[in-house]
């Protein structure tokens, strides 16, 4: 229930930020956007350096899925701790 939340509040999001012509949401969207590079900032940092020192094409695929999964899981954990 709580990734069906999780795609939905991103989805309307998404929505808000890119239709809805007020200033104030997509001011909002930036924020969010800036609140999720500053909390995995040190994650990105550290998969960057792990690349430049070993340089594996085929295996950043995996660690891009890897991110956005991650980033998804903490937003669905988030709303379900809202919703408890």
């Amino acid at each position: 229930m709580e990734q069906l939340l999780a795609i939905a509040f991103i989805a309307l999001l998404i929505f808000f930020v890119v239709k809805v012509g007020s200033i104030l949401w997509r001011i909002a969207g930036v924020l969010f956007l800036l609140f999720i590079i500053y909390i995995y900032k040190d994650q990105m940092l550290s998969q960057l350096q792990n690349f430049v020192a070993n340089p594996d094409f085929g295996g950043i695929w995996q660690s891009l899925t890897n991110f956005f999964s991650s980033v998804f899981d903490s937003v669905t954990s988030f709303l379900g701790t809202v919703i408890e």
